[in-house]
């Protein structure tokens, strides 16, 4: 029988390996038995008092116990929204009032946020959630209720307009992304994830339900091991991770911090990433300390459950070079419309949550094939095709400037900028009202001779205007450089 429901994994792995670690953290770990009862219990807590197909927000740090009230909500046929408590409160409070949900689940110390941003919803601290009785009978009810098509969850990610955005994702979208994942990328049973994503982050849907498909584990890594490279690669060898999926800031900061060396991480045997371009300079350092790891580019936007192409690095590049994102993932449709990379396919979110405007300016029918309803997601990305047939990431359609008749693609200087050797990290952006370039980074390298290396190139329309050597870039909650963050410093240090 085919997979409806994620939670057929769940009950598949607590069956088979019941004693088998399935969440773990430093000091706090969970099977995948238990993982299934505190799910039960909190399912049975929420169907007990909220309908079916209601969102449900939750509030708590990243843990074990989390994944359970996730899971708790899929069992009440509901879906659920994670919330990480270091979100601005201004921005929680904007997400449940688009979302109005009818649970909050908290972690007990963030239980006056929880009153502040419910609204009218249920209130329930987690301990309680996972104790309470489970009720077969009325999980059952639930369960004969569902369709592939409901929803599983509602990401939210930043909006144009400062209003967050809900993703919405169904059950189907999930199970066709894990089951394409687990085969293509060949994830053995019993994967051994280390995660670095917060569990608000698209990032985290691979690593949560491939390792519960495959009945492996996920390492949560505490967030600030990431601060401290080498404690980082220490807990990852002590906790013998063997696959990561993580943003290529994460990956950058730890070639910058020099601790790389052949032997290092000895379990480490699939790296894959996504969520921003992974600069080649980044990708050699790690592949030279990982000869025999897998190395696998992912891309796509949240809309499309989490991604829509991918590309297994299979020969050399260059520092300077572009890194493809390749080819289609199984069950998927890439388009090219003027440029603009465009996707259909079970993949896609049936929309914006209580945004139908916002929805219709995303989701668009096929222009193709217009005698028959045929969605697609238009990502804002540029792309095009090389000579080997591989798709390239050209950058974002609003980072394509004009300027003195030229057309320029940011992302083209940003590739260069972040392959010069003593650049730790770096972005490129573009000041429209001063119709300047501007280029923002860190390290030792010296203005001088960036832009004498950035000559060799890059043309000299497309050379920056204004160069920004900082301490430290601003960072999103997901690890990827804040470039809203940048931006906003740039403006306060200009006259």
């Amino acid at each position: 029988m085919s997979t409806r429901n994620v939670l057929d994994w769940l009950e598949t792995a607590a069956a088979r390996t019941p004693e088998a670690t399935a969440f773990d953290a430093p000091g706090e770990s969970l099977t995948w038995s238990q993982t299934a009862d505190g799910a039960r219990r909190a399912g049975s807590f929420l169907a007990s008092r909220i309908p079916a197909q209601s969102p449900v927000l939750i509030l708590a740090d990243k843990s074990p116990a989390c994944v359970c009230a996730m899971l708790g909500a899929v069992y009440a046929g509901c879906f659920y929204t994670p919330l990480d408590a270091s979100m601005p409160e201004k921005r929680m409070a904007l997400i449940a009032d688009i979302l109005k949900p009818a649970a909050v689940i908290f972690d007990e110390k963030y239980a006056q946020t929880a009153e502040r941003i419910a609204g009218g919803a249920l209130r329930c601290g987690l301990s309680q959630a996972l104790a309470s009785p489970v009720e077969d009978a009325l999980l059952a009810g639930r369960r004969a209720q569902h369709i592939d098509t409901d929803l599983l969850y509602v990401l939210f990610t930043s909006g144009s307009t400062g209003v967050p955005k809900g993703v919405s994702i169904t059950h189907r979208s999930v199970i066709d992304f894990v089951e394409w994942a687990c085969g293509a990328l060949q994830l053995p049973e019993g994967v051994r994830f280390g995660s670095q994503a917060p569990f608000y982050f698209d990032n985290s849907v691979l690593d949560i339900y491939c390792a519960m498909r495959m009945r492996g584990s996920l390492f949560l890594i505490p967030r600030g091991d990431f601060l401290f490279p080498r404690r980082l690669l220490s807990r990852l060898a002590e906790a013998r991770v063997d696959t990561v999926f993580w943003v290529p800031s994460a990956m950058t900061a730890v070639a910058n911090a020099q601790v790389l060396a052949p032997g290092c991480l000895p379990a480490l045997r699939r790296v894959f990433f996504c969520g921003e371009v992974m600069p080649c300079r980044t990708l050699n350092r790690w592949r030279a300390a990982l000869p025999e790891a897998d190395f696998v580019n992912m891309y796509g936007p949240t809309e499309i459950t989490d991604v829509c192409a991918w590309f297994r690095v299979d020969r050399d590049f260059a520092d300077t070079d572009s890194l493809p994102i390749g080819f289609p993932c199984a069950n998927t449709r890439i388009v090219l419309l003027d440029g603009e990379i465009c996707v259909g396919g079970t993949c896609l979110s049936p929309g914006y949550y209580n945004a139908p405007e916002k929805t219709a300016a995303a989701f668009v029918q096929n222009p193709l094939r217009p005698q028959i309803p045929e969605r697609l997601y238009r990502t804002g990305d540029l792309g095009a095709y090389n000579e080997r047939g591989e798709l390239m990431f050209l950058g974002r359609a609003d980072s394509q400037i004009k300027r003195s008749g030229y057309r320029i693609e940011l992302g083209e200087i940003e590739a260069a900028l972040q392959a010069a050797p003593e650049v730790e990290s770096g972005c490129v952006l573009y000041d429209a009202a001063r119709e300047k370039i501007v280029c923002a980074w860190t390290g030792p390298a010296q203005e001088r001779a960036l832009r004498d290396r950035l000559k060799a190139l890059v043309p000299k329309y497309m050379l920056p205007d204004v160069w920004l050597r900082m301490e430290k870039l601003p960072a999103t909650g997901s690890g990827k450089i804040d470039r809203v963050g940048v931006k906003d410093l740039y403006e306060h240090s200009q006259p």
